[in-house]
């Protein structure tokens, strides 16, 4: 069936690098990935963002049959997540605007994050299409996952009222659709378990000597890689902490935020030098995801230290090249990593990683048969199998739709 998909991401855009910013990570490439693979199955998608550069185009063509669409909500500027609240509304009402002018019809829409799920369950009622929404990450989960932490209020109650009103829920992980379920309540019926996937051509394993010749990266030490977005709840200053406690002579090498004027990168610094490592840490910046590859490659152990991860593409990603993953043993992680096979999971303490990761890297026997044993561990998360089970999901809702029950205006 070929029909036209809305999708939303209201704060951060699949035209984003991920790990340059606190707001660009996994789920950009979630979006971009799955609306490619969509359209190769003869789906129409527009995918709504906020517009923040006024250099940019209102309509960007990002691949044949993908379109993403900046909307004007608030000032044409950056702004933290947090503060996008007031203009979810606005937002709305300036997509109802566009899709008007444009004479555009959408079969369904497709949510990410709670901020575009507010957007996307007002105006799915308007159109009386059905809604589907994948939280990426959820407040209550997090504050779970770290109780010094703290969510807004208001994302709380709106993810309530999400997790409620949406027509299906997609959970990436058996694990988080348990989670779902139990703290909001939710039928079983509306949440689907479909993984996120990886680029299995993009990702592949290449030589780690010529890797680190293209990197100019060190050749006679074992380098431990941290890949993804600088936020402390994706934990870079513990790997500094575990640095600091191997007793291998290991390089860190980590990958995200920019390399000049991000307070991330500042703070990591000073914490480096502190723990006087910081002649053995490297900052790359955030990479495009075409050179991740190559970084995978280079790289002995992905370490993957966050508190909680909904999936951990990071970790399916390091896999698909061969590197085997030392991560926290908390969320989506359990399901990406297999524990003494593909690599190891701990828990989130300096010392259990720094144990694990030199436990690795002595035994070359163990190391070899973890590397062959990645790639085929995560073959099943293809893009093409993904949106397959995407596809069938969008399918059912579209042939059953029921109308809206509420008032279409209240966000």
């Amino acid at each position: 069936m070929s029909y036209a998909i809305a999708m939303f991401s209201v704060h951060t855009s699949p035209l984003d690098d991920p790990g340059r910013t606190k707001d660009a990570g996994g789920m950009n490439v979630y979006i971009r990935e799955l609306a490619r693979a969509l359209a190769q199955r003869h789906l129409s998608i527009d995918i709504f963002t906020r517009w923040t550069d006024p250099t940019l185009p209102q309509i960007v063509q990002l691949y044949p049959h993908v379109r993403v669409i900046h909307i004007q909500a608030g000032p044409l500027a950056p702004l933290h997540k947090h503060d996008l609240y007031q203009y979810m509304a606005l937002f709305a009402h300036n997509v109802e605007e566009f899709r008007q002018r444009e004479n555009l019809h959408y079969a369904l829409v497709h949510s990410h994050y709670w901020l575009a799920g507010l957007v996307a369950m007002k105006l799915a009622c308007l159109w009386n299409v059905a809604h589907v929404t994948m939280f990426h990450t959820l407040a209550r989960l997090k504050q779970t996952a770290n109780p010094d932490g703290s969510e807004p209020a208001t994302r709380l109650a709106m993810e309530q009222k999400l997790v409620q009103r949406a027509d299906r829920i997609i959970a990436a992980t058996a694990d988080e659709r348990t989670q779902i379920m139990r703290y909001y309540g939710v039928a079983p019926q509306h949440v689907a378990t479909i993984p996120c996937g990886v680029d299995l051509h993009l990702f592949q394993p290449y030589d780690k000597r010529s890797a680190r010749v293209q990197l100019a990266l060190p050749f006679h030490h074992p380098i431990v890689l941290f890949a993804g977005r600088l936020d402390p709840f994706k934990g870079p200053d513990l790997l500094l902490h575990a640095a600091a406690l191997l007793e291998e002579d290991v390089h860190i090498v980590i990958v995200g935020g920019m390399l000049a004027g991000d307070d991330e990168v500042m703070k990591l610094r000073a914490l480096a030098a502190d723990l006087q490592i910081d002649a053995r840490v490297h900052f790359l910046g955030a990479r495009p995801q075409q050179h991740l590859p190559l970084l995978y490659s280079a790289a002995d152990v992905t370490v993957v230290p966050s508190y909680h991860e909904t999936f951990g593409m990071a970790a399916i990603e390091s896999q698909a090249c061969g590197t085997p993953v030392v991560a926290t043993r908390a969320g989506g992680l359990t399901t990406a990593v297999r524990d003494g096979e593909t690599g190891f999971l701990v828990e989130r303490g300096p010392g259990f990683f720094a144990e694990r990761i030199d436990a690795l890297l002595r035994d070359t026997a163990l190391h070899a048969a973890m590397s062959a044993a990645c790639r085929d561990a995560v073959v099943q998360f293809s893009w093409q199998a993904i949106a397959q089970q995407v596809d069938e999901l969008y399918t059912a809702l579209v042939d059953d739709v029921e109308p809206c029950d509420v008032p279409c205006l209240v966000v």
